[in-house]
């Protein structure tokens, strides 16, 4: 995700996942810069991530999330591991 002002452009924010290509991936990275978060882009990244991984077929979806950011992928879906591990999952519907 770029800022474009003029001819200057600057990294904002960027998403990362690795796939088997076949079944599974798994989400490695979401990050915005601070100035812009609080403002949709994260889960802007997460929805394009999501959408280009289900356009592979890709069905089962895994991050790895810290206490502070759970809500923040609940509200896109995902579902907290059972047995308390920090792995989150999404699943189409």
């Amino acid at each position: 995700m770029w800022e474009q002002r003029g001819a200057s452009k600057r990294l904002i924010g960027f998403s990362r996942a690795t796939s088997d290509h076949a079944f599974n991936a798994t989400i490695w990275d979401v990050v915005v810069h601070p100035d812009f978060q609080s403002k949709g882009l994260g889960k802007a990244l997460m929805r394009q991530v999501i959408k280009k991984l289900r356009s592979e077929d890709i069905s089962n979806i895994t991050l790895f999330a810290d206490p502070q950011v759970v809500e923040f992928y609940r509200g896109l879906g995902f579902m907290q591991d059972p047995e308390g591990i920090k792995g989150m999952f999404w699943y189409p519907d």
